[in-house]
C-alpha cells in the first residue's frame, strides 16, 4: 500500500511540475532573450510575491541587463510575458498599432463589479465607455470642481496647524501615508461622493474604513488572485469572491441614495456622482447602442475611488520626502509659492494659477519620474503581428493572446534616458531641458489612447495639498526617514517598510520672512 501511495505521489508531483514549465519555451522558441525561471514561479521570488523582498530594484536592474535587448522575455508565474524596452516599438505599442494592443492584461475569469470599469473592459466596450467618459475630465471640469478639493487641502493644512500648537517642541514628526490617505479619503469623499468627512477629527469614520478594505491588498487577496490564476475553474465553482459585498453594497447605497435625492431636490453639485450622471443621461439620450447602466456607472465610480485614494495618497509621499531630503529644492518651490501669494494679493489661490505654477510643475514631472504610479503598463496581443525596429527588420513575431509589458519603471532609470536618474533633478522638466527627453522615455500616466483618464485630477490635487503644506511648514527629515528609500520598498506597494516619517515645522510669519 505504502509502495502505491508513493508512486502516486511521485507521479503527482511530476505532472505538477511538467504543467508548472509548460510554457518556459516560448522565448528561446521565438529567439527572445531571457532569464532563467524557477518552477511554478516563474521570475518571481517567493519573497518578492508576498511583499518580503525588493520588486521595483530588480525591474531596473533587469531593464538595464537586457539593455542591449530591444524585448526581453520574463516570466510572471507560469505566464510569459514580452517586455518591450525599445522606444520604436513602443511606439507601435501604444499608438500605430494601437488596434493589435487595445486592451489591458487581466485575469479574465475574475469576474467584479470592476469588470466594468473602464481599466477592464476591452475593445468595443472600451471604447465607448472612454468616449462617454472623456468629457468628465476635461479642464472646464476640473476647474469646477478644484474648490472642493482645495477645501480639504486647507482642513488638511489646519490640522498639522493644531498639532504644532499642542506640540511642546518646535515641529512635530508626522507618518506621511496615514495623512495622506485621510486627506485623499476627503477629498473623494466630496469630490467624487458629495459627502462632507474630516478624517483628520474623526479618524475612524466609516467612510474612511470602507476605503481601507478597498485600497489595502491583503495577503488572502493575493492568494485569492493567484488561485484564480492557476485554478479558476474551482474558484469560479465555489463562488470565491476578490471584492467585499459587504463595501460593494456600501457603496452602492451611498451612490444611488445621494443620485435620488438630488434627482428629487434639483441639487447640482460639481463632483464626481454629478458628472458621471450627466455621462449617464448624456448616453442614454444618445441614439447609440451603448447604455450607460446603474452598474456601469458604479464601476466607475469604485475605479475612481481605488485608482484616486491610492495613486494621490502614495505620490504626495514621495512628493514631501523629495522635499524634505532636497532643501535647495524645497527652498525654490517655496520661492515660487510666495511670488505666486503676491500676485494674489490675498485673493485665494484658483486653479488657473495653480496649474501655471512652473517649478511646482517640474517638482511634480521629477517626483512621476523617479515614483511612478505604476512600474508598468501592460497591453494584449489581439492579432498575429511582427514588431519591427525603425529599420524595418522584425524584432518579434507576436501571437494572438500573448502578453506585452512596458516598463515604465526601468525606462525612468535608465541611464542612456535620464543621466544620473538616482538624483532627484526637477531641472530635467524646464523649459530649456524638457525638449531633450525623448519621446516614449517618461510615462507616468501610460501611453497611448489606454492613458490614464483621471490624470489632471490627480495633478491638481497634488499641487493644491502641496501649494499648502509648504506656504505654511518647512519640511525636514524625520529621525524614522529612511535613507535608501528604494531599497525600503519591498513586494509590489509603494511603502517602504519603515513607512513616509517628515518632520514639520512651522514657518515664520511671511510677512516678516522676505
Amino acid at each position: 500500500m505504502f509502495l502505491i501511495i508513493f508512486t502516486l505521489v511521485i507521479v503527482l508531483l511530476a505532472l505538477l511540475y511538467k504543467w508548472s514549465v509548460a510554457n518556459y519555451q516560448i522565448f528561446e522558441q521565438r529567439g527572445v532573450p531571457y532569464a532563467k525561471p524557477t518552477p511554478l514561479l516563474g521570475n518571481i521570488g517567493l519573497k518578492e510575491l508576498f511583499g518580503a523582498a525588493p520588486h521595483f530594484s530588480r525591474q531596473i536592474q533587469e531593464h538595464r541587463e537586457f539593455r542591449d535587448s530591444k524585448v526581453y522575455g520574463f516570466f510572471f508565474l507560469r505566464d510569459p510575458i514580452f517586455v518591450v524596452r525599445d522606444l520604436e516599438l513602443i511606439k507601435t505599442v501604444g499608438i500605430k498599432e494601437f488596434d493589435h494592443f487595445p486592451n489591458h492584461v487581466g485575469t479574465e475569469q475574475i469576474k467584479t463589479l470592476l469588470s466594468k470599469s473602464l481599466l477592464r473592459l476591452k475593445d468595443r466596450e472600451w471604447r465607448e465607455m472612454r468616449y462617454i467618459l472623456s468629457p468628465t475630465f476635461t479642464g472646464i471640469k476640473m476647474r469646477a470642481m478644484y474648490e472642493l478639493i482645495n477645501v480639504c487641502s486647507e482642513v488638511g493644512v489646519a490640522y498639522i496647524e493644531q498639532q504644532l500648537k499642542e506640540s511642546p517642541s518646535d515641529g512635530i514628526e508626522l507618518e506621511m501615508k496615514d495623512y495622506f490617505t485621510r486627506f485623499t479619503n476627503d477629498v473623494i469623499a466630496s469630490a467624487a461622493f458629495g459627502i462632507k468627512v474630516n478624517s483628520f477629527e474623526e479618524k475612524d469614520n466609516k467612510f474612511f474604513q470602507i476605503g481601507q478594505t478597498v485600497t489595502k491588498v491583503k495577503t488572502v487577496v493575493v492568494l485569492k488572485a493567484i488561485l484564480y490564476t492557476f485554478i479558476p475553474r474551482l474558484m469560479k465553482a465555489l463562488r470565491v469572491s476578490i471584492l467585499d459585498e459587504t463595501t460593494v453594497n456600501y457603496f452602492r447605497s451611498l451612490v444611488f441614495d445621494a443620485i435620488k435625492y438630488r434627482v428629487e431636490h434639483k441639487i447640482i453639485r460639481p463632483d464626481m456622482i454629478h458628472l458621471l450622471m450627466e455621462a449617464q443621461r448624456k448616453a442614454n439620450d444618445a441614439d447609440s447602442g451603448k447604455k450607460f447602466s446603474d452598474d456601469d456607472l458604479l464601476a466607475q465610480c469604485l475605479l475612481f475611488f481605488a485608482a484616486g485614494f491610492e495613486t494621490v495618497s502614495t505620490c504626495l509621499c514621495f512628493f514631501t520626502y523629495e522635499l524634505c531630503m532636497n532643501p535647495a529644492v524645497q527652498k525654490q518651490l517655496y520661492n515660487e509659492i510666495q511670488s505666486v501669494e503676491q500676485q494674489l494679493q490675498g485673493k485665494p489661490l484658483d486653479y488657473d494659477t495653480l496649474m501655471h505654477m512652473k517649478y511646482m510643475d517640474m517638482v511634480v514631472s521629477e517626483v512621476l519620474r523617479k515614483w511612478p504610479p505604476a512600474s508598468r503598463t501592460d497591453r494584449g496581443c489581439n492579432a498575429d503581428i511582427d514588431l519591427r525596429d525603425e529599420n524595418n527588420q522584425v524584432v518579434v513575431s507576436l501571437k494572438q493572446g500573448d502578453r506585452i509589458f512596458i516598463p515604465i519603471m526601468g525606462l525612468h532609470y535608465d541611464p542612456e534616458h535620464f543621466p544620473e536618474p538616482e538624483e532627484f533633478r526637477p531641472e530635467r522638466f524646464s523649459d530649456e531641458n524638457k525638449h531633450e527627453i525623448k519621446q516614449f522615455t517618461y510615462l507616468p500616466f501610460g501611453v497611448g489612447p489606454r492613458n490614464c483618464i483621471g490624470n489632471r485630477m490627480a495633478l491638481m490635487e497634488v499641487k493644491s495639498m502641496i501649494y499648502h503644506l509648504l506656504s505654511k511648514f518647512e519640511l525636514l527629515p524625520a529621525q524614522k526617514t529612511t535613507k535608501d528609500m528604494m531599497g525600503d520598498i519591498l513586494g509590489f506597494q509603494m511603502v517602504p517598510k519603515n513607512k513616509f516619517w517628515i518632520k514639520y515645522v512651522a514657518r515664520k510669519t511671511d510677512k516678516n520672512s522676505n
